[in-house]
């Protein structure tokens, strides 16, 4: 069979896969965590959450903050931070638990967004962390 024109350069990326980590997307202003490569059912919670289901089994497997900057202005990236670099000046990693806070903190304090904050804030915390400079404007 007869090698495909893309092949070479396609190899330079590696093998494609999935990765449970919190992303970034700047474009929409917003963080997406999904821990398995299931097809998702998006259930909205507010203005700032949205949790995804399996489609498979109904568990939940990851969810999305929005208005990542906005939050970010509101708080200051200080308020955020977890790792402070060695001068103390700038913020390495954001804590997506102190953003989940803070977006709780923005709407009615009603027990079915609590419930939706708290299976997003349930995630393995390890995996909580993301670069600053991710989450800067371009």
């Amino acid at each position: 069979m007869e090698k495909h024109f893309l092949a070479d350069m396609m190899a330079a990326y590696g093998e494609p896969g999935f990765k449970a980590e919190p992303f970034y997307f700047p474009c929409g202003d917003y963080i997406d965590y999904t821990m398995v490569s299931e097809a998702p059912v998006a259930h909205y919670v507010d203005e700032w959450l949205t949790i995804y289901d399996s489609a498979v089994d109904g568990r939940p497997i990851g969810f999305q903050i929005k208005h990542v900057r906005t939050i970010i202005e509101k708080f200051g990236l200080a308020g955020q931070g977890i790792a402070l670099k060695a001068n103390g000046q700038s913020v390495k990693d954001i804590s997506i638990s102190a953003l989940l806070l803070a977006a709780y903190e923005q709407g009615p304090l009603t027990s079915d967004r609590r419930n939706a904050y708290a299976i997003a804030m349930g995630f393995p915390v390890e995996k909580q962390l993301m670069p600053a400079s991710e989450l800067q404007p371009a």
